[in-house]
């Protein structure tokens, strides 16, 4: 493993020197930064990675990822890594262990480590961006994105993917994608949670149900090939995570004209500790499509509070129209549209379509 290092050190050094252009003392500084101090912290970064696209391995990787920061506390990417992971199962597994806020209160402090050590760590910035939508602060998220991504680091760009929705900046979280992908064309992003709400269907049901199990159900519903579905769902529900799983049941049941028990499965996500504004906004269209409308209305409410103010969503999906003529929601529906301007407005101040462009 040391030689391994020392050839990695070598070939960065012969290829900086063959650049034509002369690097700035910051840029040579980012090229030995956020390396493992020793081999044991690098096996177990290592490890955790390969673990953590497994949610059934979440609890594995976030140990690994525990030895590793305390192996080597100098090491961003591996506090990052942690964060990510305490902020997933707390958000997908309602076994994940210890209080949500805690837990939470964990993802961010380990971010907050990552980018102490590193500012300029792009996959710190991401996923604190995805940890602040959540918690309400997809604003400001947004804007430390699109100040830091002139950068262009596709890192930057899925991380705006996110943070552009929860605004309600459907097209510029389009094209943060598509700037992200044109950069790194194999970078994960969350655009078909964009395309949900933009009712970009076709789209979503080129994709893999099993993948995505609940939006691209419902995109075939509306295509009437809900039983292309069904076979999928099956196969997949026994792999997820407790609260994904409740989504794929339902699916599953709305196709097969169980709607109560749809609903049912729906609001099984719901709990004091579920801190998703955009889950729970999935939760309250499904509740009002299909349940009651002012229970549906009171989920809303609790959305938008929390910070998701996805204003086109809220103007235009049909599953809310039985809220429309309720003056709750109309007062609902002011407060969404005041959040989305004034995140347009300082999205474009920072020319936030020159940075996507």
């Amino acid at each position: 493993m040391g030689d391994f290092f020392q050839l990695q050190d070598e070939l960065t050094r012969r290829i900086v020197e063959s650049l034509a252009v002369p690097l700035t003392a910051r840029d040579k500084q980012r090229l030995v930064t956020d390396v493992p101090s020793s081999k044991a912290a690098y096996d177990h970064f290592l490890r955790g990675n390969q673990l953590s696209v497994d949610p059934k391995q979440w609890s594995v990787a976030r140990e690994l990822y525990e030895r590793c920061v305390a192996e080597d506390p100098r090491f961003a990417p591996a506090w990052a890594r942690l964060g990510r992971v305490y902020h997933v199962q707390t958000k997908y597994v309602e076994s994940a262990g210890g209080d949500t806020d805690e837990c939470l209160t964990r993802a961010e402090s380990a971010f907050k480590k990552a980018l102490a050590i590193n500012p300029d760590l792009p996959i710190a910035h991401k996923l604190y961006a995805q940890l602040e939508a959540d918690l309400g602060r997809a604003h400001d998220a947004m804007v430390r994105l699109v100040s830091r991504a002139r950068t262009a680091d596709p890192e930057l760009m899925a991380g705006l993917v996110t943070a552009c929705r929860y605004c309600g900046l459907l097209d510029a979280s389009v094209a943060a994608h598509q700037r992200a992908r044109a950069l790194d064309r194999k970078i994960p992003t969350s655009v078909m949670h964009t395309w949900f709400m933009q009712g970009d269907w076709e789209r979503l049901a080129a994709l893999p149900v099993a993948e995505f199990p609940y939006i691209v159900a419902l995109a075939l519903v509306e295509f009437g090939r809900g039983d292309e579905a069904l076979a999928p769902l099956r196969e997949v529900e026994a792999r997820m995570p407790t609260r994904r799983r409740h989504v794929a049941v339902a699916a599953r049941a709305l196709i097969e004209g169980r709607t109560a028990e749809s609903v049912s499965q729906m609001k099984a996500m719901l709990s004091p500790d579920f801190r998703d504004p955009e889950g729970r906004f999935y939760v309250a269209r499904h509740v009002a499509r299909y349940g009651d409308a002012d229970e549906a209305l009171t989920q809303l409410e609790g959305v938008v509070a929390d910070g998701f103010s996805c204003y086109p969503v809220f103007e235009r999906d049909p599953w809310l129209d039985a809220l429309r003529p309720k003056p709750g929601f109309t007062e609902l529906l002011e407060r969404c549209a005041s959040r989305h301007a004034a995140s347009r407005r300082a999205f474009e101040e920072l020319n936030g379509r020159g940075v996507l462009s």
